[in-house]
């Protein structure tokens, strides 16, 4: 699926994502899943985040909730190659069309 994003200076990115789903689990190719919960909520994380530790490898998990079928919201917290807190994002999205 490729997924195009407009900025809010006009300019696009085209990003292309594959994977697999089961149930109520997409993993996409390159190692990073989502878990769909009821109430349009998802959590997104590595599929193996003992491995980007061990390997001294950063990472992030995502919390997401959908407000509206225009709106959603994401929580990301990016961890260090120690496994360590190092940053919390908060986003608010806007469908655009």
């Amino acid at each position: 699926m490729d997924i195009t994003s407009t900025f809010t200076n006009g300019s696009t990115a085209k990003i292309h994502w594959s994977g697999t789903v089961s149930g109520n689990i997409i993993k996409f190719d390159g190692g990073f899943q989502l878990t769909l919960l009821p109430g349009g909520v998802y959590m997104g994380f590595p599929c193996d985040i003992a491995k980007s530790v061990s390997q001294s490898q950063s990472f992030h998990l995502e919390l997401c909730w959908v407000e509206s079928p225009e709106k959603r919201q994401r929580l990301v917290r990016t961890y260090d190659m120690d496994g360590l807190a190092v940053s919390s994002t908060y986003f608010v999205e806007t469908r655009v069309y």
